[in-house]
């Protein structure tokens, strides 16, 4: 039997101050993944538990739940038209691979696939061409804390998601480079966008890369280092700060965000800040904008000299934070970035100082400059958001958004916590 899962049965409401009203708490989970097929379909995932959730409603209910017992971590859900979507996630690590699963009755059963068994592969996310049926699936083979990457690859399925085969890989690096941490999106023509970083060190990014395909996923080419990390004195630039990725919408617009270092002065003194910065291509990524930051320069100031009062103590990640960013396109080529953000100053855990994080939204135009942003979620006090990013996606109504919240905790790794859901109503164009 089919038990909804109603905001009354699992759903604590946010209770701080938010300018999103429609908050909710969906349970546990980290790292955690949405998805839309505009139609009223809203998918939802996380790890530890390995889950995905399912609402016919446009995310104002969510049911079928369904937990994976042979399962690592690095969870996804990837909505497609008419009923279908794609799982994948890490087996673990005695198996390593790729596991993947697939629905075509919105949700209710799931078929698990043969998936990409036996190699150490890592930061799987999948995209489709839905001309043509095909699904791709990117990783890299190798990660940071275990064997070094030899590249990062691109596996294509024509059965939903069921069988794989690998057809290319994206990246060019140079031996030592290890390519690491890619994403993966896809235009309506059917043209791949892939970003991955790079880490000489395999602790620390150095560089974020970009590449396209227009064969499926069989060459790659208009390579492009979109930044290089600024390792300013006391610049944090481990890989769990720095995760990179893409959007898409139409033909030809592919949007990139990624973060770096960068001296800011603001209350009479000079601020090291960890920002989001965006590049906005028009062509398919033959060429590209000049970097921007996510929010305006007024904006930022007024942050930083609100953040230097609020500040207790000079420890656990003193500076202006931005970190675990997602962006996405509405059905009308708006573009949205959401990330996590340390302005409301620091609160005390065990009497030490630690960040007040929240989760902020912003909404773009088609060259990538983006309005003041606005509060998502509460604060809570911890050390740093849980692992690697948080997720979101948008249809013509609404604007989704999922994250993990660990309050009062003093851990640096935190894989899993409370798993919370967002949702906004578009305004019509």
């Amino acid at each position: 039997m089919r038990r909804p899962f109603t905001a009354a049965l699992i759903v604590v409401a946010c209770t701080a101050s938010a300018q999103w009203t429609d908050v909710h708490r969906l349970g546990n989970g980290g790292e955690t993944y949405v998805s839309t097929d505009g139609a009223g379909m809203v998918y939802v995932s996380s790890h530890i538990p390995v889950q995905v959730m399912v609402s016919h409603d446009w995310g104002a209910t969510f049911e079928d739940k369904k937990e994976f017992d042979n399962a690592l971590g690095d969870m996804l859900v990837y909505a497609r038209p008419k009923g279908k979507a794609i799982i994948a996630y890490m087996y673990p690590l005695g198996t390593a691979g790729m596991a993947t699963w697939n629905t075509d009755d919105y949700g209710k059963t799931w078929t698990q696939g043969d998936g990409i068994k036996g190699r150490p592969l890592d930061r799987e996310w999948v995209t489709t061409d839905e001309s043509t049926g095909a699904a791709y699936m990117i990783y890299s083979d190798g990660y940071i804390g275990g064997p070094r990457s030899k590249g990062v690859f691109v596996s294509k399925s024509m059965d939903g998601g069921l069988t794989w085969k690998e057809v290319g890989r994206v990246d060019k690096e140079a031996a030592g480079d290890s390519p690491v941490d890619p994403h993966l999106v896809s235009s309506s023509d059917g043209k791949l966008y892939g970003l991955w970083t790079t880490s000489k060190d395999y602790n620390t990014i150095d560089t974020y890369k970009f590449a396209c395909s227009t064969d499926g996923g069989k060459t790659w080419t208009d390579h492009t280092t979109l930044g290089t990390i600024s390792k300013l004195p006391g610049a944090d630039t481990q890989e769990r700060w720095m995760l990179g990725g893409l959007a898409a919408s139409g033909k030809s617009d592919v949007l990139a965000f990624y973060v770096d270092y960068e001296v800011v002065e603001a209350g009479g003194k000079k601020n090291l800040c960890l920002l989001v910065h965006t590049r906005v291509s028009h062509d398919a990524g033959k060429t590209w904008s000049a970097p921007k930051r996510i929010v305006p320069d007024e904006e930022l100031r007024k942050t930083l000299v609100d953040r230097i009062k609020a500040k207790l103590a000079d420890e656990n990640f003193p500076n202006y934070i931005q970190c675990l960013s997602w962006a996405c396109y509405d059905a009308t080529g708006v573009p949205h970035i959401i990330w996590q953000d340390n302005r409301d100053g620091q609160g005390s855990i065990g009497g030490h100082a630690y960040g007040r994080w929240q989760v902020r939204h912003a909404k773009g135009n088609a060259d990538g400059v983006f309005d003041y942003s606005e509060r998502v979620s509460h604060s809570i006090v911890c050390k740093r958001p849980p692992l690697d990013f948080i997720c979101c996606a948008a249809d013509s109504k609404y604007l989704y958004v999922t994250w993990t919240e660990t309050p009062e905790n003093a851990g640096d790794w935190n894989f899993s916590g409370e798993f919370w859901f967002g949702r906004k109503e578009l305004a019509a164009k």
